[in-house]
């Protein structure tokens, strides 16, 4: 009986609250103005800011990372942009 006990708990997810869902999704604004690739950025940074949210970070730490992961799927997506404008260009 233990063992099923101990398999349930292990196997249990920890949940985040809407507010850290809200918080980690910042970076989804990116399909409205990137597409597919703004999309694409803004979920994988959506996904690494809840890894970030399920850490032990403080919380301070975890606001602080999640900026910098947002805003670096930005920066990428702005560098392809660029670069895709002038590949077409040409």
């Amino acid at each position: 009986m233990e063992n099923k006990e101990m398999a349930l708990i292990e196997n249990e997810k920890p949940k985040l609250s809407t507010v850290a869902h809200l918080m980690a999704g910042w970076p989804l604004f990116l399909v409205i103005i990137g597409g597919a690739i703004g999309g694409a950025l803004g979920v994988v940074a959506y996904v690494v800011n809840r890894k970030i949210y399920l850490s032990q970070l403080s919380n301070m730490q975890k606001v602080l990372a999640n900026l910098l992961c947002g805003m670096s799927a930005i920066s990428l997506w702005w560098f392809i942009a660029t670069w895709l404008q002038g590949y077409m260009a040409n």
